[in-house]
């Protein structure tokens, strides 16, 4: 049975107004989803790590130092350390798209029109805006070749 919130939340979904401003998302949405996006940040870098170090183990020849899974645990250990510093700085970027999609930045206040400004496009032209009309001719100097 679905939760009567959801429901309730889910019914008005395709009636909303879409004049009426959505609300900012409190501090502590904010933080959870900065931890979250870092989060999954860290597991891709961790994933991509990982992907790395089997294809190089595949690909290294018998008596390369990389053919071995002595240390297996302790790569694994540090390829997380390493995913993990490397996603609280953010350098990928994914937590960062992440947090675009999620948080959308603040509206900018509307800009206030000037009573009395002058026109930005002009119909002097001929038909259509200026910025459409046939081009202005080439000011070519006679005295150069």
């Amino acid at each position: 049975m679905l939760d009567p919130a959801i429901a309730q939340a889910g019914a008005g979904a395709g009636s909303a107004n879409p004049d009426k401003a959505v609300a900012p998302p409190s501090d502590a949405y904010r933080k959870k989803a900065g931890e979250a996006a870092e989060a999954f940040e860290a597991l891709f870098i961790r994933e991509m790590l990982s992907q790395m170090r089997k294809v190089t183990r595949e690909i290294a020849g018998d008596d390369s130092v990389f053919a071995s899974t002595i240390h297996g645990d302790m790569m694994d250990f540090a390829d997380k350390a390493v995913a993990e510093q490397v996603a609280r700085s953010r350098v990928f970027g994914i937590a960062n798209a992440i947090l675009a999609q999620l948080l959308p930045a603040e509206p900018a206040p509307p800009a206030a029109f000037k009573e009395n400004a002058p026109p930005v496009a002009s119909l002097s032209q001929g038909e259509g805006l200026s910025a459409f009309a046939a081009p202005l001719p080439l000011n070519r100097n006679p005295s150069r070749p």
